[in-house]
């Protein structure tokens, strides 16, 4: 229901990880500057309260959190049970006295047939909708869908996920956030190697990581040929134990190799901005990491027929390895090799993340308020 005083009483959740506020923190805020909007921000952990602090993004408030879901937490093999959070009942009778509810988790989806349809559901991609998971049947709960580029837009409606008019591509407000945080910091390395990102994915059925981590990480400490920087998707090690985080954090050199499991710098693009050298499997980081055409080599840990896949758009941006030796060829040879893969990589971004106009965080804002006042 609206404010009392006439306003679109909004809520915008953090319903997931820490690391998807930055896709969403400046379309916060340029909602919590329109006059007519009363906007709650809601989260369902301390960690990403105190990132939103950092990011000067509002005084966050928590939803409720059940006492048997906080017990789980501390095991931290459950996650954040997300899922089990926002479906208490608390929690929806919370959610449902909003006019809409912004987000970049799909989790959301899942209570649609518990919150009236009067409060409207609206999503922020937190990716670059490359991939099969990005057109799941959970878009078809949200009434208003905000991916980066045209090339996700173009799908949702093709796949008949989302209908004209209710997907709109606004770029990619979190490559701004990370931009201007990232600009008065320091190189990493001073060396004047070039510097290469190892990126693998999450999933055990997509990553590189069981495959390509110790050899990259051994070959870059052993002849110093480049600078390497391990940094995996935060889920993958999120749930395990510390003691595996120190055994594979001990495998950095001062100078030449950093190993970051999880970190703020592993989430905020401080590595895709840094590193020349792009190796990895199917993160949408590789697009983040291309605000400019660069090298890139792509890890086939599975012998997936890539070729003909949708899902792998990426793949053609770069030279593609199915060993670590074929690896360390192509991250050697990746400066050469790059001038063929320069355009498609021009293409590419723009399609996925548009063409990096400032005002993304202004553009999803705006489009969330015209959508919602048109109604």
């Amino acid at each position: 229901m609206p404010a009392p005083d006439g306003r679109l009483r909004l809520a915008v959740l953090y319903g997931a990880e820490p690391y998807q506020a930055y896709h969403v923190a400046d379309v916060a805020a340029a909602l919590a500057r329109d006059p007519g909007v009363d906007l709650t921000i809601l989260t369902l952990d301390a960690e990403t309260d105190a990132l939103l602090r950092r990011l000067g993004a509002g005084q966050p408030e928590h939803l409720h959190i059940p006492a048997w879901v906080r017990l789980a937490r501390k095991a931290r093999i459950f996650g954040i049970l997300k899922q089990q959070v926002l479906a208490d009942h608390a929690n929806l009778g919370r959610l449902s006295h909003f006019d809409a509810i912004v987000t970049p988790t799909t989790h959301l989806a899942l209570v649609r047939d518990r919150i009236p349809r009067s409060t409207r559901f609206v999503y922020v991609y937190h990716g670059a909708g490359a991939r099969q998971m990005s057109y799941s049947p959970k878009m078809r709960a949200f009434d208003l869908v905000l991916p980066p580029g045209q090339a996700t837009v173009d799908r949702l409606i093709a796949d008949g996920l989302v209908e004209q008019g209710h997907a709109v591509a606004v770029g990619s407000p979190k490559i701004e956030t990370c931009r201007r945080l990232s600009a008065s910091l320091p190189p990493l390395f001073d060396n004047g190697r070039p510097t290469v990102l190892f990126n693998p994915h999450s999933q055990r059925r997509l990553r590189s990581w069981e495959k390509f981590a110790r050899p990259l990480i051994d070959h870059a400490t052993r002849t110093g040929e480049f600078n390497l920087i391990v940094a995996p998707h935060v889920k993958l090690f999120v749930r395990r134990p510390r003691f595996l985080w120190r055994r594979w954090e001990r495998r950095a050199v001062p100078g030449r190799v950093i190993v970051d499991l999880g970190s703020e710098a592993s989430q905020n693009m401080r590595y895709t901005l840094a590193a020349d050298i792009y190796a990895g499997d199917v993160s949408s980081q590789v697009y983040e990491f291309l605000l400019e055409p660069k090298p890139c080599v792509f890890l086939n840990a599975h012998g997936a027929d890539w070729q003909n896949s949708p899902d792998y758009p990426m793949w053609r941006l770069g030279e593609v390895a199915d060993s670590p030796e074929r690896a360390i060829e192509r991250i050697r040879t990746a400066f050469d090799d790059h001038p063929r893969f320069a355009e498609l990589q021009r293409d590419e971004r723009q399609k996925r993340i548009g063409g990096l106009e400032p005002g993304s965080a202004e553009r999803a804002a705006a489009v969330i308020l015209s959508f919602l006042r048109a109604e």
